[in-house]
């Protein structure tokens, strides 16, 4: 059964009492729900139109769910924003986000249960050509391919959604310059809106992440600094919901080898992804080009099951939450909730072993 998007953020919206904004002009994701599946055990998997949720996708496309004795019920949102808000109503039990989901984290005991793929591959802050930030290169020591200095940047107009990896990426941008957080104006706006209204001639730098930066980059604006002109890394991750944890953990820890699976045949398969890429953000309403697609795949890999052996999940979201704290974004108190309890490697080693 399909259910609209429509539908899905109206639940959120009723249930939670929080206004969620509006979906995708063409009529937004899909619910896909549980099919007639005899008595499998359902897992509710929130995921977004994204490469970082490509790997739930394949579990389902390939079956991978029923041979193994369950069943995966997708729900697509068009943002972490609205995704997050239907945490709080215990509408999915696991989600692929990026790292918007840093403040549930602190907040609410949101799990970080795997790392997905680089988030930070193909970000980029961008300003327009005419911007005298853009007639300056290489000025800090280690940085030679980031524009601006101090004195071009400090009060600038930002537009980028607060607290999403586009938020950081500028203030992370800004802090080589010796600026603070204060020392910019930050409007907050979604994607698709800001890069309008900075195209309308708004603000002074807005951000964003693939497939974005490459329609910025065709719009000739120039990107500033990406997180990796920053020397940063950041990871998307696999979260569950803490309400059903206990209850639904050894479910979850199915869907997680086959999570995993499907990020090992993705990451061997680049060309088949760039294809699935292209194909999923297009159903979702994206307008992605297939070159766009490919290149995403190039910058953003997937982490393997065997690397994910080695590592703690939300190592890159711990990062991330004490800058936070420092700029005064999030209360120091509670980065305590980036512990073994929120960042854990337990259904890895349940899945993975």
């Amino acid at each position: 059964m399909r259910k609209s998007l429509f539908f899905r953020v109206a639940l959120v919206t009723a249930l939670a009492l929080c206004l969620i904004g509006q979906v995708f002009a063409s009529g937004g994701g899909q619910k896909q729900g549980a099919a007639a599946s005899g008595d499998l055990p359902v897992i509710r998997v929130a995921v977004m139109p994204w490469l970082l949720s490509l790997p739930a996708v394949e579990v389902a496309e390939q079956g991978w769910d029923k041979e193994n004795g369950f069943k995966v019920d997708l729900s697509v949102y068009p943002m972490g924003g609205p995704l997050l808000e239907a945490m709080g109503a215990n509408l999915w039990d696991l989600a692929t986000i990026g790292p918007a989901a840093v403040f549930s984290v602190a907040n609410t005991g949101l799990k970080i249960v795997g790392n997905i793929s680089i988030a930070s591959g193909g970000t980029g802050a961008f300003i327009r050509p005419d911007n005298p930030a853009a007639k300056i290169k290489g000025q800090v020591p280690g940085y030679p391919n980031v524009y601006g200095s101090a004195e071009t940047i400090k009060g600038a107009k930002v537009l980028v959604p607060v607290g999403s990896l586009n938020h950081y990426n500028v203030l992370q941008w800004i802090s080589i310059f010796g600026l603070k957080a204060d020392d910019v104006q930050v409007v907050h706006m979604d994607n698709a809106p800001s890069f309008q209204a900075f195209k309308a001639g708004q603000g002074d730098i807005t951000a964003f992440s693939p497939p974005l930066t490459y329609t910025a980059l065709a719009e000739g604006w120039i990107n500033g600094a990406g997180l990796p002109e920053l020397n940063i890394q950041i990871y998307d991750c696999l979260y569950a919901n803490p309400r059903v944890y206990n209850q639904k953990k050894d479910l979850m820890a199915k869907f997680v080898k086959q999570f995993y699976r499907a990020c090992d045949y993705l990451a061997a398969n680049p060309d088949v992804t760039a294809k699935k890429n292209f194909d999923w953000q297009n159903k979702n309403g994206l307008n992605a080009t297939m070159e766009n697609a490919t290149d995403e795949v190039k910058v953003r890999p997937y982490m393997t099951s065997d690397m994910a052996k080695k590592e703690t999940p939300g190592q890159s979201m711990k990062m991330l939450a004490e800058f936070y704290a420092s700029i005064g974004r999030l209360e120091k108190d509670k980065l305590s909730n980036f512990n073994s309890d929120t960042m854990t490697r337990e259904l890895i080693d349940m899945a993975l072993k």
